[in-house]
Parts: structure tokens; sequence; C-alpha cells
């Protein structure tokens, strides 16, 4: 009977030996392999029009990276805030030759009644967007509205005709139309990491073509 016994307890550690190395196996393949920036959600199909009065529509970003807010210029912090910053980052992908290459920035006005294809492009000058790699888009009130809800982002008009908005209403995109990475605004903004999860998607990009 021993020797039975003996049987019996080197198969329980072999079993055990093979259930360990398998799940080490499952961790090392997903520690490697699974993407560093998770894919959130699919990036809705829209239609809006830029300051120039042409229609712009996704499939015009396939292939490049984009970074997109939801603002309007009458806003008195965030969204002036959150443009300055990206400003900045625009600055930065210039000199890394990516700006309007590889890598567009997007901003919709949900207050068309006032953002004007003339004040957005008093705005643009205003706050240094380069149009170049930076377009500004409207549509109907209630259009961008729907968009930014399939974002999870919400629009509130105000009794004094402003907007309160969700304060993570900017958006990294990635050239498949997924939505990679979503930011806070304004001064919580950290320029760094957006660079670096643009280079993440930058990298992920040339690893897939």
């Amino acid at each position: 009977m021993i020797p039975v016994r003996k049987a019996s307890k080197r198969s329980y550690i072999i079993l055990a030996l093979i259930i360990i190395t398998i799940a080490i196996g499952y961790w090392l393949f997903a520690s490697f392999f699974k993407p560093a920036l998770p894919v959130k959600m699919n990036s809705p199909a829209f239609s809006l029009s830029d300051i120039h009065g042409e229609s712009v529509t996704e499939a015009q970003f396939d292939g490049r990276i984009r970074l997109t807010s939801f603002i309007f210029t009458r806003c008195p912090d965030i969204c002036p805030a959150t443009t300055a910053n990206m400003v900045a980052l625009q600055t930065e992908l210039k000199k890394q030759g990516q700006f309007g290459n590889e890598v567009e920035f997007v901003s919709i006005t949900f207050d068309p009644e006032n953002d004007t294809p003339e004040v957005l492009q008093q705005y643009a000058e205003r706050m240094g967007i380069d149009q170049s790699g930076w377009t500004l888009l409207r549509g109907d009130e209630n259009q961008v509205k729907d968009l930014a809800s399939q974002y999870n982002l919400s629009i509130v008009r105000l009794d004094d005709g402003l907007f309160a908005h969700s304060i993570t209403s900017l958006l990294l995109i990635d050239g498949k139309q997924r939505v990679r990475q979503i930011y806070r605004m304004g001064e919580d903004m950290k320029n760094g990491q957006i660079l670096t999860d643009i280079k993440t998607l930058l990298k992920e990009q040339q690893r897939d073509s």
C-alpha cells in the first residue's frame, strides 16, 4: 500500500506543478501582449462642419491618432485652459514632426448659436491653434449633444445660456476609430501623460502596419 500512496502523492505534485506553470505562462502572456492602453469603446460616426462650411466625418481621420475635445468659446475657465494645454501639446508634436501628419487635434463646439465660423476662427487665432493639424467643428446643438452622449459625456444648457459639461471631455482616439483614453480637462490635464499615451499608440500603429 505504501508505494501506491507515494505514486498518488507524486501525481498530485506533478498536477500542481502543471497548474502553476500554466498560471505563470498566462500571466506572462497577459503582461507582454496586453495593450498598454485598452480599448474603452468604439468612437461613433459623425458628420459635422468645419469653419469653412465643409463637411467632415470621422473617416477623414482613419489611420491617424486624434485628440478630441468638446468645448464652447464662451466658457470662462475649463475650455480655454484645455485649449491652452492642447496648444502646448501641439508645439511638442510639431517638434517631433508628428502634428498634422500622424496626430490630429479636433475641437467640437456644442454652442453653435454663438460659435459661428467667424467666432471659431477668431478663437483659433487668439489661442494659437494651428489649423494645419487642428480641426474646429460645429453642428446642430442636439446633434453634438447626441454625439457627446455616445462618449458618455454630459452637456447641459444653463439658464444663463452657458453650459455645464463633463470635466472628462477630452478623448484620445486611435487610427481605427477606438477610444483609448479619456482625460480630465482644464488645469488638471497631464500633458506629459498624454504625450506618452500618444507615443504608445504611434508605436502600436507602426507595429500593426
